[in-house]
């Protein structure tokens, strides 16, 4: 870290925070928001309603009402763990099954985040880092399941960080496709 020889410091460091949080786009606003709340999006989300005038609560509760149960695809800025998204490797929030297979012993989970890199995956127990596993799914809008070869590369509470290898241009293009869509 540095230290901050005067206010007019402190000053600049937060305009300039505040330049580039500006130049974000919302979606990715809204990401780092939920990053920097930690657990308490909830808590948070309520003081704002709060705050609304009645009207705005009105309009508020109307949007959504409207709005449809999928996710708009994301970019995950990852505050706490790796540079991944530094790396400028593309990631989408999504919720695929998949059967994995992991030393032998095989269970059915979530694929909850993908990349043409990796992906994160539920899951209850926590797994050796090093250690190969297969992924089998089939990506939405696709026909064709896929075998995804990775190694874990994070167990924890957050569920488990898959690195891939071995994928073959088609596996990555498939998954690039689905990243992009609607996007």
């Amino acid at each position: 870290m540095f230290e901050l020889d005067s206010q007019n410091d402190r000053y600049a460091v937060t305009a300039r925070l505040f330049n580039c949080i500006d130049d974000l786009s919302l979606e990715r606003q809204f990401i780092l928001y939920t990053q920097l709340i930690k657990d308490n999006l909830t808590g948070e989300l309520l003081k704002l309603i709060i705050d609304m005038s009645e009207d705005e609560k009105v309009r508020l509760l109307q949007q959504l009402e409207a709005v449809s149960d999928e996710d708009e695809p994301v970019r995950t800025i990852n505050l706490d763990d790796d540079d991944a998204f530094m790396r400028g490797n593309a990631r989408k929030i999504c919720l695929i099954s998949a059967n994995c297979t992991v030393e032998g012993r095989c269970f059915q989970t979530a694929i909850v985040d993908i990349s043409t890199v990796g992906a994160l995956i539920e899951a209850n127990d926590r797994f050796p880092i090093g250690q190969k596993m297969t992924l089998a799914l089939t990506l939405p809008n696709q026909h064709e399941a896929v075998q995804l070869k990775g190694r874990i590369a994070r167990s924890g509470a957050k569920g488990i960080g898959v690195k891939f290898y071995d994928l073959t241009p088609a596996q990555q293009a498939l998954i690039q496709k689905y990243i992009e869509e609607n996007d």
